[in-house]
């Protein structure tokens, strides 16, 4: 790392200390192979986006850094610990500190959004205080700008309002790294913008490292402080926006090319 770029790292509270390492990534279906030699690395306090075309992985990716899927080949570290090898029970205590939001928020339609903010706490045995949950709910609602909603069902909200308490819900476990699949999708141009600075806020106020998966250059803009095109199943270039704006790789031109 330069200088230049050591300054600008402690100007954005970003370290060195890396919270995700992966090395080799290799994911295939059949014969359709999706990752292949795939390499990452997450600094804390960093906002890492992987751009890629629909279809090139970016979703398998966070899916194999979870373990939601398992990979072929290659390793994973999370917090300094060996994902790939980890016994189910050492896999659900680091699924704690890893927060994870779902393209499609996947809440529960059956439950308010008080119910689905709780879930998560009662699942992972963080606490049976009534008082405590209380709290934590009333605060991740309002550090999302939606504390109106805690009876209402998911069929009562909006697209944007669904991604809010979807990150609420993120949130609530106090996640040391935070995993976006697409957070823009599906949402109009002012609501997506409302999103990313959403979660940029979030970002400092709960002092989280991000990978945020997307196609969407506006997000890349305004979010990442870093940025790694995922292309034919590996990291084929890496930079800032700007970077990869004064690119004249082919394949990092054919993201600008309505821009």
């Amino acid at each position: 790392m330069d200088a230049q770029t050591s300054l600008e790292h402690a100007a954005t509270g970003i370290t060195d200390e890396r919270v995700v390492e992966v090395r080799g990534l290799r994911k295939a279906f059949g014969s359709n192979v999706v990752l292949d030699g795939f390499d990452l690395d997450l600094r804390r306090g960093e906002n890492l986006m992987v751009l890629g075309k629909s279809g090139s992985g970016k979703s398998v990716l966070i899916k194999c850094i979870m373990r939601l899927l398992q990979a072929d080949a290659g390793t994973i570290r999370v917090l300094g610990q060996d994902v790939l090898t980890l016994d189910q029970e050492a896999l659900d205590r680091l699924r704690v500190r890893i927060g994870f939001l779902f393209q499609s928020s996947a809440l529960y339609d059956s439950m308010t959004v008080e119910e689905n903010l709780e879930f998560p706490l009662r699942r992972h045995w963080i606490t049976r205080d009534p008082k405590q949950t209380d709290a934590l709910v009333d605060e991740v609602l309002n550090a999302v700008g939606l504390p109106q909603t805690r009876r209402m069902y998911p069929s009562e909200l909006s697209g944007g309002m669904k991604r809010r308490i979807g990150l609420a819900r993120t949130l609530i476990l106090k996640p040391e790294v935070v995993l976006y699949d697409e957070p823009t999708t599906g949402l109009d141009p002012i609501t997506g913008k409302e999103i990313v600075e959403l979660i940029l806020k979030l970002q400092r106020a709960y002092n989280t490292s991000s990978i945020i998966i997307s196609h969407d250059l506006n997000v890349a803009k305004l979010a990442a402080n870093r940025i790694i095109v995922l292309h034919e199943g590996r990291n084929h270039v890496e930079g800032s926006y700007a970077d990869l704006r004064a690119s004249n790789d082919p394949v990092v031109r054919s993201f600008f090319i309505f821009m």
